[in-house]
């Protein structure tokens, strides 16, 4: 009996577990004060979300490189396209847990997560309105995370300084 190929149905949604698990440092950075958390633990959670989306990212580029026809599968499905996004916005979630105690490679996060996040919103527009093949029963809470995403990016990008490009994507998410 041969075994499943397990690359090939490595899902992109994955990365949703990274934003997930950044979502909740982030809180903590919030809540430091009320929880009496030490700003070291929270430098390790950082650490720890990092490494987690280093891992998924590394299975990931491995199943580009080997399963290529199993990620073009998944750029063409009507319901697992909006998952792209994830990867982008766990880079900006990541950029935004980081900030505070490593600006300058947060800051590079947040630049490569927003300039991802920009063509991955372009991209689903466009297979949004040029599409012909997508029918109600395709419609989906996900279709939300490549546009809505784009309010991320602000949180980040106002920190940063960068202003003109965080209204920009800010609009583009509203």
């Amino acid at each position: 009996m041969q075994s499943p190929d397990r690359l090939a149905h490595f899902p992109v949604s994955f990365f949703s577990t990274v934003m997930g698990t950044a979502g909740l440092v982030i809180a903590w950075e919030q809540a430091l004060p009320t929880l009496g958390l030490s700003p070291d633990a929270l430098r390790w959670a950082v650490a720890l979300v990092a490494v987690q989306l280093v891992v998924i990212g590394a299975i990931y580029a491995v199943k580009v490189l080997r399963r290529a026809q199993a990620v073009r599968e998944e750029l063409h499905n009507p319901v697992k396209l909006n998952f792209f996004a994830t990867l982008s916005i766990s880079l900006i979630l990541l950029a935004i847990a980081a900030a505070p105690f490593w600006p300058g490679p947060a800051e590079g996060l947040w630049m490569v997560g927003a300039g991802f996040h920009l063509l991955f919103t372009l991209y689903v527009l466009n297979v949004w309105m040029h599409r012909s093949d997508f029918e109600p029963h395709h419609m989906n809470p996900a279709w939300f995370i490549p546009v809505v995403g784009n309010v991320l990016v602000p949180v980040a990008g106002a920190r940063f300084g960068h202003t003109e490009i965080s209204w920009f994507f800010f609009s583009i998410g509203m």
